[in-house]
């Protein structure tokens, strides 16, 4: 095996490849880093896994002999790191368990595994279903952050994905809270109704892949894989297994009070109140009462804080606790000057949405806490 190539494009290749590997010591493999030359093309394709998901890519290279070898992958990426930038970096292989990697008076030796237990990427032979980049990623920023952490609700761990009538629809909860995105009309030639499980490693990985031009998103899936397509790049990743809530459901069909808030003033008032908020459950109450929206926060070994919001409300006083990083998270990725507070009682989810003409449905249902 031997190749060069501009330090700049495998460096932008390892980028996306090196996050995803593990040192494993019962599989030393997944932390490599799949390197073929190919000489037809000249060009290089990198790949990793572990397990879960897989990342291959391609970039351009001058191949003068052809091979492939399993790449120590962070150490890898250090060496190309620290060459000069415009530097054409030489790669040569000894022999099946050592390459050289060099450029002008440095040179690295490396010890590399043999490929034939580095874990088979899947390949996917049918159509690819077009989906807008820029729409998909930020579908994704509205709902990762209300997936579970804890790892043992597998079906939580992820996000579900639906298309059906050409509508693009995201899922994703945690048993407190859920969040709802839904894009109409943004694919085109959909034969069938789709409704998977992504694994939540997978969503954080193609949100790096996505950047904030306007990419077409190849998507495609079987019964075990689904296959994401951007470019010169492919992520490959197990579907995640499990029954995903009845998010229908969760969804309250009418609310008998509704408020328009100014989405930084609220921001800005949750942030200050949570100086004070329970450390633990991070709680901030809000009564509705005549005209008004009280807000306080208290920590018994800290002390309590409160403002008020003044909005169009007549009726009984009610008060809902709600946690207050649910809130902010929500507020962070909202885009509009004006989000809408929906309620009824303390004993019914409140759900908060962005206020005004917008191309997505976009809902956010968050279960009042105990007061």
């Amino acid at each position: 095996m031997r190749f060069k190539v501009k330090r700049q494009d495998i460096l932008t290749e390892l980028s996306y490849i090196t996050p995803i590997v593990e040192k494993s010591s019962k599989m030393p493999i997944l932390a490599h880093v799949l390197v073929e030359p190919h000489a037809e093309s000249q060009s290089l394709t990198l790949a990793g896994s572990d397990l879960t998901v897989s990342i291959k890519s391609t970039c351009p290279a001058s191949v003068e002999e052809e091979g492939a070898l399993a790449m120590p992958a962070r150490e890898l990426t250090d060496i190309v790191r620290f060459m000069p930038e415009a530097a054409e970096i030489e790669i040569n292989s000894e022999d099946s368990e050592r390459v050289i990697i060099s450029h002008g008076r440095s040179k690295s030796r490396m010890v590399c595994l043999p490929v034939d237990t580095f874990p088979i990427i899947s390949a996917f032979q049918g159509e690819f279903l077009d989906i807008p980049g820029d729409i998909l990623r930020r579908m994704v920023q509205m709902t990762i952050f209300s997936t579970t952490q804890e790892q043992s609700r597998f079906a939580l761990n992820g996000l579900l994905l639906l298309m059906n009538n050409n509508f693009l629809k995201m899922v994703s909860t945690d048993g407190h809270r859920m969040a709802y995105v839904e894009a109409p009309k943004v694919l085109e030639n959909l034969e069938t109704d789709i409704r998977i499980l992504i694994p939540k490693k997978t969503v954080l990985e193609l949100s790096r892949m996505l950047s904030k031009e306007q990419l077409t998103v190849q998507f495609a899936h079987n019964e075990n894989n689904l296959f994401f397509r951007i470019e010169n790049r492919l992520l490959v990743s197990r579907l995640l297994a499990g029954q995903f809530p009845n998010y229908e459901m969760v969804i309250p069909r009418s609310l008998h009070h509704r408020f328009v808030l100014k989405t930084n003033e609220l921001r800005a008032v949750i942030n200050r109140l949570n100086v004070l908020a329970d450390e633990v459950s991070k709680r901030i109450i809000f009564r509705m009462e005549n005209g008004r929206i009280l807000l306080r926060s208290e920590d018994v070994n800290k002390g309590e804080a409160e403002e008020v919001l003044e909005v169009e409300y007549q009726g009984d006083p009610v008060e809902l606790g709600f946690n207050s990083q649910y809130l902010l998270e929500f507020l962070n990725v909202v885009e509009t000057p004006q989000v809408s507070f929906e309620f009824t009682d303390e004993n019914i989810a409140g759900m908060f949405r962005p206020a005004g003409d917008l191309e997505y449905v976009y809902k956010y249902i968050v279960m009042p806490m105990s007061i």
